[in-house]
């Protein structure tokens, strides 16, 4: 499957599109300054608490805001992927 189709997917099954979830996550304190500075572990639960979705789609909403803030902790092989298969940064 690829990235975009997989965030597709994702916003299919979530009350919340990409980019609210993007703002939701700042407004959370879990994106400050373009940056994320919370544990995955926080929006991680926020993501499956709040949001309603399971372990990997939250997992992968997590990658989507790294990829998005160009977060340094995020793989070369998910960039690579996420890359190649539809993601671009002005999502």
């Amino acid at each position: 499957m690829s990235f975009k189709a997989y965030i597709e997917n994702i916003e299919a099954k979530s009350p919340k599109s990409r980019e609210k979830l993007y703002q939701t996550a700042i407004e959370k304190g879990f994106i400050i300054d373009g940056k994320i500075v919370a544990p995955p572990k926080h929006p991680l639960e926020w993501l499956k608490r709040d949001i309603g979705i399971g372990h990997v789609h939250a997992n992968f909403v997590i990658a989507y805001l790294q990829l998005r803030t160009h977060d340094p902790k995020i793989s070369e092989k998910m960039k690579t992927w996420a890359y190649s298969t539809g993601y671009k940064d002005s999502e």
